[in-house]
């Protein structure tokens, strides 16, 4: 594998994970707000959120 080939890849890797960091930031907002959706999954994922992560960051 040439070098330029592997500087591209972990160039775009490291661009994935910044798009990645963003989505989940905007989705536990959604979250929290109360804004992601009527679904079974999603008053699960808001039940969830609510009951155990909220207390958590509270703890720490």
């Amino acid at each position: 594998m040439k070098h330029n080939s592997m500087h591209q890849w972990h160039k775009e890797h490291k661009e994935h994970n910044k798009r990645v960091a963003e989505f989940h930031k905007k989705h536990a907002a959604q979250v929290a707000n109360g804004e992601n959706g009527n679904g079974w999954l999603a008053k699960l994922e808001t039940s969830f959120f609510n009951k155990v992560l909220v207390p958590l960051k509270v703890v720490k």
